[in-house]
């Protein structure tokens, strides 16, 4: 269901209201989003035709359960950027209070989606806080690059340039959306270690964590190693 910013920012304040109230009323609702009563009215017409709320005329409101689900789902979506906001990038609550109003009503449905399922991915993955993330903190206080990134940038180079006798950790994968998901699925995930075989024509058999794959040249320029071999040095 399409609702216009006025009508999610209502549901969303009846919902934050009902949490600390026994009754809402439409002048709470105008007070909470810094309007008057005959707009709130006019909105609450509107969730009301659509079944989302009930309410009599300058009366209490409520939620139907469609509107709890929904305005559920817009208050968890703007925690969600506000954390963003205030903890990954580091803006002062207040920003982030006002840019996450913002950008949640703003950005294409699958624009917040990814943004979405980004914070959730990092606040619900087992491993903690990537070391991307902890290195990023760090460029964003002192505004240069950790010395970690520096000395894993000077080792890397594409799969293509690694010789037979070296190996590496894979980094990271380049290219559309499409083909790093086909890298992926080939098993060339960052973290594990690759070591090329052979070359023949036009395609480079390697071992990813030891297991043989067969990989066209096209695609070995989009995955970038560190080697770790020591004959590199020598």
């Amino acid at each position: 269901m399409k609702l216009t910013e006025n009508a999610e920012d209502t549901l969303e304040a009846i919902f934050l209201l009902s949490k600390d109230k026994k009754v809402v009323r439409v002048k709470d609702i105008a007070k909470s989003l810094n309007s008057n009563n005959a707009s709130v009215v006019t909105c609450l017409k509107s969730l009301s035709q659509k079944g989302l709320v009930q309410h009599e005329h300058y009366g209490y409101v409520e939620l139907t359960e469609k509107g709890k689900a929904i305005a559920r789902d817009l208050y968890k979506r703007h925690q969600l950027l506000y954390k963003f906001f205030r903890e990954t990038l580091g803006l002062p609550s207040h920003i982030a209070e006002r840019d996450a109003c913002r950008i949640e009503h703003y950005l294409s449905e699958e624009g917040l989606n990814g943004i979405l399922k980004l914070i959730e991915f990092i606040n619900q993955c087992p491993e903690g806080s990537p070391v991307w993330l902890t290195n990023f903190h760090y460029f964003l206080e002192y505004n240069k690059y950790p010395d970690r990134c520096m000395e894993k940038r000077e080792k890397m180079r594409v799969l293509l340039d690694m010789e037979s006798a070296q190996q590496g950790m894979i980094i990271k994968l380049s290219g559309s959306t499409d083909i790093r998901q086909d890298l992926l699925k080939r098993g060339f995930v960052p973290g594990a270690i690759v070591k090329i075989v052979d070359k023949i024509d036009e395609i480079l058999i390697v071992l990813v964590n030891d297991k043989k794959i067969e990989l066209p040249l096209s695609l070995s320029k989009n995955i970038f190693v560190s080697v770790t071999d020591p004959t590199l040095h020598n």
